[in-house]
């Protein structure tokens, strides 16, 4: 598959999301949309994924590439936005008291439905394997849909692209993260034994776990699709947990592990602990990292 058959749809589909304003999108209707959708092709998914043979040693697989890249995705961009932190003078502020048990609490309930629908596909792939036998394919079609929603979205956001790529500590959050993100793929999957292209694309969901898994495994590798998935989740979990830790030490750490989050699901604690002036930096720098997760995958998937 090349790089032109592989990016063009989808970008030409998001692109689309982003430059048309079709009146029954609503904003609430998207959001609706988005939601229905990604649990949708989370199960089919893991219908794929169910019906893959030799499940059991695939998942322990993706567990195991989970892990190791997790490791490396939060050691080394952790290492260098603490630099970029003091460098950009975004360090220490004063931070609020902030007991974040619920949003952690949110975000495990949303982590185990997420969870349950891609069991549920699984089980289906796994008992019904003959059941879907274009699975991918209509898969692909869904994802299209997808990412139209997503670009509707983002223009929704009323964001505007000059000020935001014109926020110098959003932008330099936001690179030092995909940069150092991209080298520690690099380097876990040459630890793992995986294709140069495969270990930048695995790890270019930037926590955005709902979008980065759908397109691997629409992309043709279910078993790469829940590696990203897996380490994503794990990535949105842990951020909100520490959060709070990493504000105290400078305001890099705590928006930079936050990731494609940050101008969203994660927004709001980073604004109680930082203050109202963080937020334009957090939807800067989230934003970047969003709009590179579904041209970055397939970019790399193409290679």
């Amino acid at each position: 598959m090349t790089i032109l058959s592989t990016l063009g749809p989808l970008l030409a589909a998001l692109l689309a999301g982003y430059w048309l304003h079709l009146k029954p999108f609503t904003p609430e209707r998207v959001a609706k949309g988005l939601t229905q959708l990604t649990f949708v092709i989370l199960g089919l998914i893991g219908y794929s994924i169910g019906a893959l043979d030799n499940l059991a040693s695939k998942i322990v697989i993706a567990g195991y590439q989970a892990m190791v890249l997790f490791v490396a995705v939060t050691v080394l961009p952790l290492a260098v936005l603490w630099i970029s932190g003091r460098v950009f003078h975004g360090g220490a502020s004063k931070v609020a008291h902030v007991d974040n048990n619920s949003s952690t609490q949110q975000a495990l309930r949303d982590a185990a439905k997420t969870l349950a629908w891609v069991l549920a596909g699984v089980v289906a792939g796994w008992s019904l394997k003959h059941w879907l036998p274009s699975v991918d394919e209509l898969v692909t079609w869904l994802l299209y849909l997808l990412l139209f929603l997503v670009g509707c979205q983002l223009r929704q956001g009323n964001f505007r692209l000059r000020k935001l790529f014109l926020n110098t500590q959003g932008m330099a959050i936001a690179c030092t993260t995909i940069v150092t993100t991209l080298l520690a793929g690099l380097v876990a999957g040459s630890l793992l034994g995986l294709e140069w292209n495969k270990s930048l694309a695995v790890v270019s969901g930037f926590g955005w776990y709902s979008l980065s898994g759908i397109l691997i495994t629409g992309l043709g590798d279910p078993v790469l699709g829940t590696t990203a998935f897996l380490l994503d989740l794990g990535r949105e979990i842990v951020a909100l947990m520490l959060i709070p830790l990493f504000a105290r030490i400078n305001s890099h750490l705590s928006v930079g592990y936050s990731g494609a989050t940050a101008m969203d699901f994660t927004l709001p604690l980073l604004g109680k602990v930082h203050g109202a002036d963080i937020v334009p930096v957090c939807i800067a720098s989230g934003f970047i990292m969003s709009l590179l997760t579904p041209i970055l995958i397939p970019l790399f998937m193409g290679m």
